[in-house]
């Protein structure tokens, strides 16, 4: 019997081997079937020779070694598939180490594991940057903030946006309503916080001229809507325009009738900047908003400026 064992592991070995080089997709099971044959053979001839027998922990290192590679294979040919989480990568290496005797065999276990999670956690956080920094969250974000900056929501504000999720596809596949309801949720938590948050997000955005431009629309479509610009939302435009590349000339191309209050023909220094926004936070202040204003279904009415 422990002959026919050890033949049968050694022939295992070899099928494995094969299998996955024909077809690395399919290495994990290939891997986990390995695993399951081999398992009640192994710690059978374990209990018979123990851990110190040379055969045996060349025998054992060798079925370590293989489930392993089929792990490595696998993770290396999936990683690009839609779905794949590394969930399964990791099961078939943590069933290598179950196996290993040999401590540099374990380490590169060890090693391919750590490997794995580096790249789920990875995954993860750049899942994350691309909810933030997407362009039409970036664009609801803006229409949002310029709507709040002046610490009042108006109804046409919000048919505004409605109105522009509707004719076009600038916010994408979000669902504009139930955002809203979130946002309005953080910017009660955050209060001003989630204005310096959203500028944070704009500075760091990755976005074209061509985009910039569509914000600098957005955003004074936004503050147009309500028949009514403050001061408060002068200096939050202000601060608006040092984050973006694009010049006064293709601002007023887009945009021709903007009042160049809006515009500062000053360097954008950084003494300035912060001046800038430490005067727009200083003074402006952020009220508890009610969830009640986006209930009003009324339509959108271009203001008379």
């Amino acid at each position: 019997m422990t002959q026919k064992y050890i033949k049968e592991l050694i022939d295992g070995i070899a099928t494995a081997k094969q299998k996955r080089k024909t077809d690395a997709l399919s290495a994990y099971e290939t891997g986990m079937e390995l695993m399951f044959n081999s398992k009640p053979k192994y710690d059978s001839l374990k209990e018979e020779f123990g851990e110190g027998e040379p055969e045996f922990r060349v025998l054992a290192n060798d079925l370590a070694t293989e489930v392993l590679q089929c792990g490595i294979d696998y993770f290396k040919a999936a990683q690009r598939s839609t779905g794949f989480t590394g969930e399964n990568a990791l099961e078939i290496l943590r069933s290598a180490n179950e196996l290993a005797l040999d401590i540099q065999i374990k380490s590169r276990i060890e090693d391919n594991i750590q490997g794995v999670k580096d790249w789920v956690e990875n995954q993860t956080l750049q899942e994350s940057q691309n909810r933030i920094y997407n362009f039409p969250s970036i664009a609801l974000k803006t229409a949002f903030s310029f709507m709040t900056c002046d610490g009042h929501i108006d109804e046409n504000e919000i048919a505004l946006i409605r109105k522009v999720a509707s004719e076009s596809e600038l916010f994408g596949h979000i669902n504009v309503d139930q955002e809203l309801e979130f946002l309005i949720e953080v910017i009660n938590q955050m209060g001003m916080g989630f204005l310096k948050d959203y500028f944070k997000v704009l500075k760091n955005a990755n976005i074209s001229e061509e985009q910039e431009l569509i914000l600098v629309q957005i955003a004074m479509d936004t503050l147009n809507a309500d028949a009514k610009v403050d001061y408060n939302e002068v200096k939050f435009f202000r601060i608006f325009r040092t984050l973006l590349t694009v010049s006064d000339d293709q601002i007023r191309a887009k945009v021709p009738s903007i009042n160049d209050e809006f515009l500062e023909t000053d360097i954008f220094s950084k003494s300035y900047l912060d001046q800038l926004f430490d005067d727009y936070f200083e003074h402006a202040s952020i009220p508890e908003f009610s969830k009640m204003s986006l209930r009003d279904r009324s339509k959108y009415v271009k203001p008379k400026l």
